[in-house]
């Protein structure tokens, strides 16, 4: 790989290890403009003025189709739950409390519509441990899971109204229905984006994906088309790559390529290797991928939904706002799941569906004082300590 030295060129995002910079630019990549003041405000500003600064619901789902609705009965450590998923949903609320079960429930509800395996033990460990029978409804579609007592095996029925679509016993291995149904949900795809890595749920089968892998075309371009075509799914690949460089460039000033099956990223004067690049960079950039992909499968007529974890790792605020208004002009359903105030009050501004998740239910009416006390608490102390 032929290297060149691009004098007194800044050390940008490499945190003191500044990476000399590789010769030229890739194909598709010389019209990258770095990002006006006025891209970036836009941006930052989310677009639309703020709705009124109370939790109304977003309007329905995209498209004109109707919202997902998710219920969850003694799920994890959410015993009663109902949650409506709209562009963007928050998801809010102490440590363990089961932000992430919402995740783990679409996921196993998808691979059990779509006979994808799941492992006995996690429909198990997924049934609250103070009862006996937990359920995960979408839309029309039921999935109840009852576990026996000394917890060796889960019993799996699926029925859609009052019809038994499938009825089973899960001991050890991993548990097939046979059903090919998950269309039929309203939701056929998971995209996870994770600490690192996005696992990905659909097509019968699942993978996980570091940032590298959402830049390489043999690792995901069967989600991006339905041909088999490599000129078909090399000019899918272009257009999700194009389209993430242009987001992640009014977020964080610079924009991804792959060199050599290495990934770089440059901040419009040199380039970096990956692991000298600040992580809320590459956080950043594993977000705005996901988005893209899901985006990608939605124009291909699947219906995707997006699930954050931990959305401000390792972010800085001006990183946050700006995502959270990338993430508002996308067309596939997003859930973001936060500990961050911050999050939390621009999508009261917004107008987002927020769910405070909390002693096993998940509560709309923020404007009940016990929901924030520890917040409160620490506020208070602060003030005093000022």
């Amino acid at each position: 790989m032929m290297l060149c030295k691009n004098p007194g060129a800044p050390g940008g995002p490499s945190e003191g290890k500044v990476y000399i910079p590789l010769c030229g630019i890739s194909h598709g990549m010389q019209g990258m403009q770095k990002p006006t003041v006025q891209d970036i405000e836009k941006i930052n500003q989310g677009g639309d003025g703020p709705a009124p600064v109370q939790n109304r619901p977003a309007s329905a789902g995209l498209g004109g189709q109707a919202p997902l609705k998710l219920i969850l009965e003694n799920i994890g450590p959410i015993k009663a739950a109902e949650i409506e998923l709209g562009r963007v949903t928050v998801l809010y609320g102490p440590n363990a409390a089961g932000k992430t079960t919402v995740a783990r429930a679409i996921e196993y509800a998808i691979k059990l519509m779509n006979s994808i395996g799941v492992d006995c033990s996690e429909l198990t460990e997924l049934v609250n441990y103070g009862a006996k029978v937990g359920k995960v409804v979408l839309n029309d579609y039921e999935i109840s899971l009852e576990r026996s007592e000394d917890f060796e095996k889960v019993s799996v029925t699926v029925k859609r109204g009052a019809e038994t679509l499938h009825s089973g016993e899960c001991r050890v291995g991993n548990y097939l229905t046979g059903l090919h149904i998950a269309g039929d949900l309203g939701v056929d795809f998971l995209v996870w984006v994770r600490y690192d890595n996005v696992k990905i749920v659909g097509l019968e089968s699942e993978g996980i994906y570091n940032l590298t892998d959402l830049f390489r075309v043999s690792q995901i371009g069967k989600y991006l088309s339905k041909s088999n075509s490599p000129a078909k799914i090399a000019e899918s690949y272009d257009k999700y790559k194009a389209d993430i460089n242009h987001d992640l460039s009014l977020v964080v000033n610079g924009w991804l390529d792959v060199q050599d099956t290495e990934l770089f990223f440059n901040d419009y004067d040199n380039f970096y290797k990956l692991d000298h690049v600040a992580d809320g960079i590459k956080r950043a950039a594993l977000i705005i991928a996901a988005k893209h992909i899901a985006e990608r499968m939605r124009e291909l007529g699947r219906s995707p939904v997006v699930f954050i974890e931990s959305f401000e790792f390792p972010l800085h605020i001006d990183y946050i706002r700006s995502l959270l208004g990338v993430l508002e002009k996308g067309n596939v359903p997003v859930i973001i799941e936060t500990h961050s105030g911050y999050v939390l009050k621009y999508a009261v501004t917004k107008g987002w569906r927020v769910y405070v998740i909390e002693d096993g239910n998940a509560f709309t009416d923020l404007s009940k004082p016990e929901l924030f006390k520890a917040e409160r608490a620490a506020v208070s102390e602060l003030a005093g300590i000022l």
